[in-house]
């Protein structure tokens, strides 16, 4: 059980991160962009990803078993 609730705190991150990520590809204006640049931002989102899944979905099982003993 602690396990399905640790995937669901993952996916539910990662759904969200997903939409906040959309949103602001669907602002950007300068299409013109060093692949450099581009690498560091894949860098940080993939940071920002594994630390996200793994602390929501710590903090989904830790709420279910305070809450169920």
């Amino acid at each position: 059980m602690n396990f399905g609730m640790f995937v669901l705190g993952a996916v539910v991150f990662l759904i969200s991160f997903t939409f906040f990520k959309i949103s602001a590809f669907l602002k950007t204006k300068d299409l013109e962009v060093s692949w450099k640049k581009l690498f560091m931002v894949f860098f940080v989102d993939y940071l920002i990803l594994v630390i996200g899944v793994l602390g929501t979905g710590i903090i989904f099982v830790s709420l279910f078993n305070s809450f169920h003993g």
